[in-house]
Parts: C-alpha cells; sequence; structure tokens
C-alpha cells in the first residue's frame, strides 16, 4: 500500500491549519492590545497563549514528521540538497529557522508570560513579554506563509 497520498494530504492539511493560526493569531492579538480591563486582557492572553501552543507545536510537529515521510518515500527528494529540487532545500532550511525560534523564542517566552501572570510582577514586564512574542510569532508566520508560496510555486520554477 502507497502511503504518499495520504502523506501529502496530511501535509497539506497541516499546513492549511497553520496558515489559518496566522490569521486567528492576528485576531487574539489585536483582541489582547485593545483590552483595558486587566482582568479581561489576562483571560485574553491565556486563550493566545492555548491556541499558540496547539497550533504552533502541532502543525510543527505534524510538518516535521509528514515531511520526512515525504521525502524519504520520494527518490526524487532529499534533505538538504540544493543540487535538484532547491525549493525543497529553501523550505527545509527555512522550516530549521522557524524550529529555533520557537526553541529559542516562543516556547520560553510563553513560559515567562505564564510565570509573570501567576506572579505580583508589574504591568511592563508582562507588556515586554508579549511584545517578544508577537514578535517571534510573526516572523514564524512570514516563514510559513514563504514555505507555503514555495511549495504552491515551484512547479513554475522548477
Amino acid at each position: 500500500m502507497d502511503f504518499y497520498p495520504t502523506n501529502i494530504t496530511l501535509h497539506i492539511l497541516i499546513a492549511g491549519i497553520w496558515l489559518f493560526y496566522f490569521v486567528v493569531e492576528l485576531l487574539l492579538k489585536n483582541q489582547i492590545k485593545k483590552q483595558n480591563d486587566p482582568a479581561v486582557k489576562q483571560i485574553s492572553i491565556k486563550q493566545y497563549l492555548k491556541f499558540t501552543n496547539l497550533f504552533v507545536l502541532t502543525g510543527s510537529i505534524g510538518i516535521i514528521i509528514t515531511g520526512v515521510f515525504l521525502v524519504v518515500s520520494n527518490s526524487h527528494y532529499g534533505f538538504f540538497d540544493m543540487s535538484s529540487n532547491h525549493w525543497l532545500a529553501t523550505k527545509q532550511i527555512l522550516f530549521v529557522i522557524i524550529l529555533i525560534n520557537m526553541l529559542v523564542n516562543v516556547l520560553p517566552t510563553i513560559k515567562k508570560i505564564t510565570l509573570s501572570m501567576e506572579s505580583t510582577d508589574n504591568k511592563e514586564t508582562l507588556d515586554k513579554y508579549l511584545s517578544k512574542l508577537f514578535k517571534a510569532n510573526f516572523l514564524i508566520n512570514m516563514l510559513v506563509l514563504l514555505n507555503f508560496l514555495f511549495a504552491i510555486t515551484h512547479k513554475f520554477y522548477s
């Protein structure tokens, strides 16, 4: 039984979910920025953090698993091979950057935000961490969008 069609369908579905996250993340971020009531803002931040954890972690793990299976099951593809399929190697490099950003910026900042919300830290500390998380998520979203564009346009320049 050939699992390639199933893998590519899952890969596309997960990428679509990640693109959906991009849109909803913008809405949640704007909702947080507009809040004046600290209690309501804290609830909005908790929703944002749960949503970020769910979609970014699920998306990255799903893309890794399905992407590895796609490369392994197709003899024309390889890992970080710029001699052929440079579009794929570029996507893989961008994905490594996404993962590094997640591990270095997103996950530790989420932890700091959670700790800051639980303690009696001042508002500026929480806003500083939120700003850092918003920037890190924006970078991830732009790289995901760029990866998506490479995927859908590679037939035009390969």
